[in-house]
């Protein structure tokens, strides 16, 4: 993952930052994004879990407000000059730990000289700084993020952009898995299959894609058009990727099960055991970078299947969480989602599946 440290003083910068926050979520990820020390649990060496999140990160931006050198304590000394302010010992550790540190000037600050420094961080002056300013706050961030993205090391989680004939290539492959499935007269839902007109539901979308959403099971509209999430749901997927600047073409959407099973109800054992196979195959074929389960039961059977820690765990605590996987074709990330559907039963759930979309815009 990709790492961000804001380093900054609330009474110094704190309107200013939490604008530069959001900017910069949007665009990493907040699982991307330190900002707070508020995880510190009671008892815990404050100095060591600061330096470790600093260790943690690919680059420390320093805001610097116009109070920036001046703040004192309460006693009227300087802030700055003290060995357990927070400010100090995080660009401390940075430097310490040859981080790339990016100064931001906010409020018409300025740039403090080395001999106002504690001898610690007086390199901090060396640093070429970036200055947000408040009419222009918009593209000096983005002026911020594009120089970000050009320094910040490449996630392993990306894939290299497929060349038309690797693009042609995976797409033949996944024809070939549906014209399998399709005179697939073993399946314990063929008979059902045919009996009620259906299609088998293999799949659809980028074949090289970098994101895989996998639900539970194809649905009665979704086996008559032989599509994945092609009803209400559907449409709550399209709007949720619309969100994070997707379209269904660029990601591949499929299920546990590519047939529908009677009466809307769970996959039962032999099912899942006749169909994981060719699902094995199309994640192979497309080797997604992440894979968005859609829906408890989805979750649990992808967190088994890669045997995380995480597979006994409830969709309510782990929904929208980054959870590294190890696929046969390299490091993945699994990220339990829930059904789109749950926005059709309950309208307040949509702001929640939203922010958990949100995570995923690391990935775009």
């Amino acid at each position: 993952m990709r790492h961000i440290f804001i380093n900054y003083r609330r009474q110094d910068s704190e309107g200013y930052v939490g604008r530069l926050y959001d900017h910069l979520v949007q665009h990493f990820g907040s699982e991307c994004v330190f900002m707070d020390v508020d995880s510190i649990q009671p008892g815990a060496d404050f100095l060591k879990t600061l330096e470790e999140a600093v260790a943690a990160c690919d680059v420390l931006i320093a805001v610097i407000g116009p109070q920036w050198l001046t703040i004192t304590d309460e006693e009227g000394n300087r802030r700055l000059d003290q060995w357990n302010d927070f400010v100090r010992f995080e660009i401390a550790s940075a430097i310490k730990q040859k981080k790339l540190i990016v100064p931001v000037l906010v409020g018409q600050a300025r740039m403090p000289s080395p001999a106002e420094l504690p001898d610690d961080i007086a390199a901090l002056s060396h640093r070429n700084a970036v200055e947000l300013t408040h009419k222009r706050f918009g593209p000096d961030v983005e002026h911020l993020v594009s120089a970000l993205k050009e320094i910040i090391p490449p996630d392993p989680s990306f894939k290299p952009q497929a060349d038309t004939e690797i693009v042609r290539r995976k797409a033949n492959a996944l024809k070939a898995v549906r014209a399998e499935l399709m005179s697939a007269t073993d399946s314990p839902l063929y008979v059902f299959r045919v009996e009620n007109g259906y299609f088998p539901v293999l799949g659809e979308g980028n074949p090289d894609a970098n994101i895989m959403f996998i639900g539970e099971a194809p649905g009665k509209s979704e086996a008559e058009q032989g599509r994945p999430f092609c009803g209400p749901s559907g449409d709550v997927l399209g709007e949720m990727l619309g969100g994070i600047g997707l379209n269904r073409e660029d990601v591949f959407v499929t299920n546990i099960l590519l047939d529908r099973p009677p009466d809307k109800r769970d996959p039962n054992p032999e099912e899942i055991a006749f169909y994981t196979p060719y699902l094995d195959r199309i994640i192979d074929i497309i080797q997604p970078a992440v894979i968005a389960t859609l829906g408890r039961y989805a979750m649990t059977f992808i967190l088994k299947k890669f045997d995380l820690p995480e597979k006994r765990g409830k969709i309510s605590d782990l929904h929208g969480k980054l959870i590294k996987a190890q696929a046969p074709y390299g490091e993945i990330h699994v990220v339990p989602l829930y059904h789109p559907a749950v926005v059709l039963y309950s309208a307040t759930q949509k702001d929640t599946l939203r922010k958990d979309f949100e995570k995923l815009k690391t990935f775009v």
